[in-house]
């Protein structure tokens, strides 16, 4: 994960504003989550995903890409 990306999630995380990321799947599949109620639990994120509408667990090496919600 670039230093830009772990700083915006840093940031996403001490704040509790929520962000969008680009996530991609064991299977292969890319998609865009939006994120709330972060909890980083290395190697793991912790969070509430806004597409799934529930609570979800996100492997940090497959997240490519994060951004401001």
């Amino acid at each position: 994960m670039p230093y830009s990306d772990v700083r915006q999630l840093a940031h996403a995380i001490d704040t509790g504003d929520p962000i969008t990321v680009e996530y991609v799947a064991t299977s292969g599949n890319r998609t865009v989550r939006t994120l709330s109620r972060l909890m980083l639990d290395p190697p793991y994120l912790e969070a509430w995903c806004h597409l799934r509408d529930a609570e979800r667990v996100f492997t940090l090496s497959r997240i490519h890409g994060v951004m401001p919600a």
